[in-house]
């Protein structure tokens, strides 16, 4: 037995907490929006993130993660015209991990062909070298004993002849509670990056150098659980390169939130999670045209009241369901693996039309206030 998505939808939460947001932990969205208003729509990831909340940081999509602190430093030769480099190549110099190495050079050719620049292998003006490294620290935190002293009124009693007497008295009674020690981990990446005058460099080749041509340097780092380095370079790396040629003005320390979408990049209203309430800037869904106020019909030729069984209302196993509900599967956290066909009308008109999209997963960082707070309303995707 099936039942309207309209009936029980009120129980879901934004996008992937529509998969039932009490099952998955995710923070539950106001549903005290009319249908169609225009102020349901949400238009930014800034807002989707305040949308969501502060809940846990899940593998639901979307979903928005702890601030993290990203320190970052540029250097620039102020003589150079950095503008009139466009093309680069890289410098394989480690000999401890050559292929993390490449890996690396690998995430950040993606970010400098994202900001314009082009890879010449043969001819380049950029020489790139990188150096990086990552530390693990442990912090031991030892046992402690809290001891307080509470004060209790105590009734004596007695008899004097016949008469039965009493009266109070204050005694002092102690406790203790111990914590148990424990050890907190965390992981330090720090990232180099060198870029040279590659002419300069040819003309030098064989000579001894007082000075490499260095046109422009940076470096970042952070400190938090990740172990490994190639998930936090894209951030450091962009955060890098956004400073080159043309320094940002921003604060070298710098707080940013992950904010995870994944699918065609759609959010449903709470109170019906047919209509469109948002498309993720940079999604799918947002270069198809799909717009907020549309309304979905239809996902691989099946209408979408047709997804949610009546054990929606109380899920036992919400990994199960999610591995069979077509809905999550195919528009929530499809990361790219099948193309999805979806039926959209329009919003204001009876036009349907049929779309055949191939969703994605992508990380994005939003600057924070200390909060967590977004200070932009949208978000840079990591390449």
């Amino acid at each position: 037995m099936n039942i309207s998505r309209s009936r029980i939808v009120a129980l879901f939460s934004l996008s992937a907490c529509l998969a039932l947001s009490m099952a998955f932990g995710c923070a539950m969205t106001p549903t005290n929006v009319a249908k169609g208003d225009a102020k349901a729509k949400i238009t930014t990831e800034a807002d989707i993130m305040l949308a969501l909340g502060n809940g846990p940081s899940t593998d639901n999509f979307p979903a928005t993660f702890a601030s993290e602190g990203v320190n970052v430093k540029v250097y620039r030769d102020t003589e150079e015209t950095l503008a009139n480099y466009k093309t680069f190549d890289f410098d394989y110099t480690n000999k401890t991990n050559p292929l993390l190495e490449k890996e690396l050079f690998g995430q950040l050719e993606k970010i400098l062909q994202s900001r314009g620049l082009t890879r010449d292998r043969k001819n380049p003006q950029i020489t790139i070298s990188m150096s990086f490294f990552i530390g693990k620290k442990e912090q031991y935190t030892p046992p402690n004993t809290v001891t307080s002293t509470e004060i209790k009124e105590v009734w004596n009693s007695g008899f004097l002849g016949w008469n039965a007497m009493g009266s109070s008295q204050a005694v002092p009674v102690i406790s203790s509670t111990t914590t148990p020690g424990y050890t907190t981990t965390t992981f330090y990446s720090n990232v180099h990056l060198n870029f040279l005058n590659h002419a300069k460099l040819l003309v030098q080749k064989g000579k001894k150098l007082e000075a490499p041509p260095m046109i422009w340097m940076g470096e970042a780092d952070i400190e938090g659980q990740q172990s490994d380095i190639r998930n936090v370079t894209p951030l450091l790396f962009g955060e890098m390169i956004k400073e080159f040629p043309v320094a940002t003005g921003k604060p070298q320390g710098r707080l940013v939130r992950l904010f995870r979408y994944g699918g065609l990049g759609l959010g449903f209203a709470p109170e019906d999670w047919r209509l469109v309430r948002y498309v993720e800037p940079g999604s799918v869904a947002a270069e198809n045209g799909i717009q907020p106020g549309d309304q979905l019909l239809t996902i691989n030729g099946k209408n979408v009241d047709t997804f949610v069984p009546v054990s929606a209302w109380y899920i036992p196993n919400p990994v199960n369901y999610r591995a069979k509900d077509p809905y999550y599967q195919q528009v929530l956290s499809n990361k790219g693996d099948k193309d999805v066909d979806v039926t959209i009308k329009k919003a204001g008109s009876k036009d349907k039309t049929v779309i055949k999209m191939r969703p994605r997963g992508d990380d994005r960082y939003i600057y924070v206030d200390p909060y967590g707070n977004p200070l932009q309303k949208t978000a840079e995707p990591s390449k």
